[in-house]
């Protein structure tokens, strides 16, 4: 029998899509569609074992991977180019610790959203999300408010703490009043946030227990949102190494950006200070959120106790996994 298909990655190369996984056997075969939930026949088989290049197109592609023994596996690429914002992704296709997978093209998360092109709001069009979670400040959405397509719901949940105010921050370390920000400290801010904010990351998991399609985010798309990921992961029954990696790649794609990794080091090398002793701050270090699991675990048992805790009852939390594992939600 075939090895499982596990470790699916799908990459643009310009006018390619560069697909690899472990596992399957030769009898596989790869459908390339539009359709999260339909193969279509755009069939091949693949190129070398674990690995084909497929044709790009205009929109969504989904791969779906074909082994006899098993069924179809369907993967995307994550994370979503866009003009506007750079950390733009897909929670979906990571794999649960029963065997099955979180849905693609269901939730998402993102950095800001204050720069949409026309071009960003088709593509969000076309992945058809209905309510867009804003947890940013009163004045970060005020200097620079979100610029969604029409008929999108924006709701405001203002989950500030100071591990996501990076502009507070940078002017704390420029004012000497914050000598140093490591995991711990990262961790400790996180935790507050879980504590802090039960009422809105209970109104997100709810509306994806009612089966919206929804995006979540704040200015860099890696704290707030970060945490908010991580709920929805969990419950899921995504395993922590899948959760890291979902929180670590934002430091990636983030680097260059305005109050990226490198934009943070270079103020705070400007105004005199190692960025070392804060470079926990403006990234994304795994052992800040391997902490912050463990914190969870030790308050709360494990993430459906979190989920009780604020308050969603045996329907919503059941919903909800269903719909971020791609069942109906009935």
């Amino acid at each position: 029998m075939a090895d499982p298909i596990s470790h699916v990655n799908v990459v643009t190369a310009g006018n390619d899509l560069i697909v690899s996984w472990r596992g399957g056997s030769d009898e596989m075969s790869v459908f390339l569609s539009p359709d999260v939930d339909d193969a279509g026949t755009d069939v091949r088989a693949p190129d070398a074992p674990g690995r084909v290049t497929l044709p790009n197109q205009p929109g969504r592609a989904y791969v779906h991977l074909f082994e006899p023994s098993q069924g179809f596996v369907v993967a995307a690429e994550r994370r979503i180019p866009m003009d506007g914002p750079s950390n733009f992704r897909d929670l979906g296709g990571y794999p649960t610790l029963d065997g099955g997978w979180t849905r693609w093209g269901q939730v998402f998360r993102s950095d800001g959203l204050h720069e949409l092109s026309d071009a960003d709001h088709e593509i969000m069009g076309s992945l058809e999300i209905t309510t867009v979670f804003d947890l940013r400040s009163h004045a970060e959405v005020e200097d620079a408010p979100d610029r969604l397509p029409a008929g999108v719901r924006h709701v405001h949940l203002p989950m500030s703490s100071d591990v996501a105010q990076g502009r507070t921050m940078l002017q704390r370390i420029v004012d000497g009043d914050l000598p140093k920000f490591d995991e711990d400290d990262m961790a400790a801010g996180y935790l507050r946030m879980l504590e802090g904010f039960p009422e809105f990351l209970a109104e997100m998991l709810t509306s994806v227990a009612d089966g919206e399609n929804v995006l979540f985010h704040c200015t860099a798309g890696k704290d707030r949102t970060g945490i908010t990921a991580m709920t929805m992961l969990g419950l899921a029954g995504v395993a922590d190494s899948y959760i890291l990696d979902d929180y670590e790649v934002s430091a990636h794609y983030r680097a260059h950006s305005a109050g990226g990794s490198i934009w943070f080091a270079d103020r705070i090398r400007e105004a005199g200070f190692d960025p070392d002793d804060y470079h926990a701050m403006w990234g994304s270090p795994r052992p800040a959120m391997r902490k912050t699991l463990d914190g969870l675990r030790e308050r709360w048992s494990d993430h459906e106790g979190y989920a009780r805790s604020i308050g969603l009852g045996d329907d919503a939390v059941r919903r909800a996994r269903q719909v971020l594992r791609g069942a109906p939600a009935v």
